[in-house]
């Protein structure tokens, strides 16, 4: 089989040589010059200095204000549980951040997040660019999988989202060996031939072990301002 040319694998990215890190970007993210501004909600942290728990009960307000102002899940979720989002800047410390994760407080966000996913029609692109992911999976996995989304009512690609959306419970997670297999994060440059993709050690340096810890269900119902869709035992309308 030919090589193939880099430009023809992602058109995003030059055949002459890899740019600089910080300009490498995914093919289906529109060019940073000319991108539009992602719709965002007008939230606003007061105190994010406060004890544990008073910064817990502020996360929960204002995802309430954000559950009763949106009913895109895809923008729920990056305000609320992104990356940049209100848990992370509450919770900026790693131990109070897996803290949280293991709360009724934070299952009580995914109970209001899948509340908005049942009523919203609109696609996921129309809050903010898509990526691909593709992933290896046995046989049996899959048919496992089908069974499940099939038991459920749903698709395999939203039984993923449900599933992709949830941390996971380090408890379950394979020690990795040797080398790490696939691509790395983040967009992946040049490359000279399909599938030669640069491996990294699993093991970083300053690399600690995630503690293990419990994932606990969340019981508690929490007030909303009567938005048209409802979490928890919340009585329609």
């Amino acid at each position: 089989m030919a090589d193939l040319n880099p430009k023809e694998f992602n058109p995003q990215v030059t055949p002459e040589a890899a740019p600089a890190a910080n300009e490498l970007r995914y093919a289906s993210d529109p060019d940073p010059a000319k991108e539009a501004t992602l719709p965002t909600l007008d939230i606003t942290i007061e105190e994010a200095n406060g004890d544990y728990e008073s910064r817990c009960k502020q996360c929960m307000e204002l995802a309430q204000e954000a559950f009763a102002m949106t009913g895109s899940w895809v923008l729920f979720y990056r305000v609320i549980l992104g990356t940049n989002g209100v848990v992370a800047k509450l919770f900026p410390d790693s131990s109070e951040y897996q803290q949280f994760l293991a709360s009724e407080y934070h299952a009580t966000l995914h109970e209001m997040l899948a509340a908005i996913r049942s009523q919203d029609q609109s696609k996921a692109d129309s809050a903010e660019p898509e990526r691909m992911i593709t992933i290896r999976i046995p046989r049996s996995l899959h048919e496992a999988l089908q069974e499940e989304a099939k038991g459920s009512g749903l698709s395999i690609n939203k039984l993923a989202i449900s599933k992709l959306l949830l941390p996971v419970n380090p408890r379950f997670v394979p020690e990795q060996q040797g080398r790490r297999r696939g691509r790395k994060p983040g967009p992946q440059g040049t490359r000279n031939k399909l599938g030669s993709v640069p491996n990294e050690d699993a093991q970083q340096p300053g690399h600690t072990p995630v503690q293990r810890i419990d994932f606990q269900h969340a019981n508690a119902v929490r007030e909303n301002n009567s938005p048209a869709h409802h979490w928890g035992n919340q009585p329609r309308g």
